[in-house]
């Protein structure tokens, strides 16, 4: 098992998955393909629940997402949740910047939507 490290495009996030149960994803997400840009993330978090890690700590730092990166990302928070009920402590970080409206809110919505807390973590300059 590896961690699983993505760089940053134009149009897709950085991606920092670590064995040590901590997760990084940053930046935009606008991928032409956003099931195929987030299919190994899916397939990295199958591998690494078959370690039993003790925690998974997630850290989203989202400056823009279109609507289907939104979708994938929210059925990957489900498999995350999912964990969760394993005896794996989960905790999820929505890191915004403090004037973007938008993803701060989109974060809240997202939060209700998969019914697990999402600590809201507002970026000042």
């Amino acid at each position: 098992m590896e961690n699983l490290i993505i760089a940053s495009t134009l149009k897709s996030p950085e991606v920092k998955f670590n064995i040590n149960g901590e997760l990084l994803i940053a930046g935009k997400s606008i991928p032409e393909d956003s099931i195929l840009y987030y299919k190994p993330l899916f397939l990295w978090l199958e591998e690494f629940k078959k370690t039993s890690p003790p925690s998974i700590n997630l850290t989203l730092k989202l400056e823009y997402m279109n609507t289907s990166s939104v979708r994938i990302i929210l059925k990957f928070l489900q498999g995350l949740v999912a964990l969760s009920k394993e005896n794996i402590k989960l905790t999820i970080k929505w890191v915004y910047d403090f004037d973007d409206d938008d993803i701060c809110e989109q974060g809240e919505i997202i939060q209700e939507s998969i019914k697990f807390p999402i600590e809201m973590v507002e970026q000042r300059p």
